[in-house]
């Protein structure tokens, strides 16, 4: 049986997909920056501490230049703050764009669907609900993942920084 609101969902499945493929290519691309940045900042931190090693700072006077070592930890905390910070906007300018998107096409299918529906056979309850369940069910979905790559990206930078803290002490 051929039903206009499942069809008619189906269409909105079809031309919302690249909105969200989009929003989870953007999401990541920002945690591969994300990764990226954490292990250059890993990198440097070990190459600072074996260059530290092998010149014999640490050797010579215990305290000579625990400021100067403060104060680069201080820096390239800020630095890394700053990164995270910009990969953290460029993801919610991403999230913000497909949210509108979204919207948007939302806004014009509810439009398409309205104008047509008293040229349509009637649709059953039945048939109505499962189409717009099956909508939600997706942005439902679809929200769950990009709110669990948030808390990974959280929890790596966390991560990183503590990594970081630790190696400069």
């Amino acid at each position: 049986m051929h039903s206009p609101a499942i069809e008619h969902s189906a269409a909105f499945g079809q031309r919302t997909l690249n909105i969200f493929t989009t929003l989870q290519l953007d999401g990541l691309a920002c945690l591969q920056k994300l990764g990226e940045l954490n292990l250059a900042a890993l990198k440097a931190t070990v190459t600072e501490s074996k260059n530290a090693l092998a010149a014999g700072q640490f050797n010579t006077a215990p305290f000579a230049g625990v400021a100067d070592v403060q104060q680069q930890l201080v820096q390239r905390t800020l630095s890394y703050a700053q990164h995270v910070k910009e990969i953290d906007a460029q993801f919610t300018a991403a999230l913000t764009k497909a949210g509108e998107s979204l919207r948007e096409e939302f806004g014009a299918s509810v439009a398409q669907f309205g104008s047509g529906f008293g040229q349509t056979a009637p649709l059953s309850p039945d048939s109505a609900f499962g189409a717009m369940q099956s909508v939600m069910a997706s942005m439902i979905h679809s929200g769950n993942v990009i709110q669990d790559s948030i808390k990974r990206v959280s929890g790596m930078a966390g991560t990183a920084i503590a990594v970081a803290d630790d190696a400069a002490r």
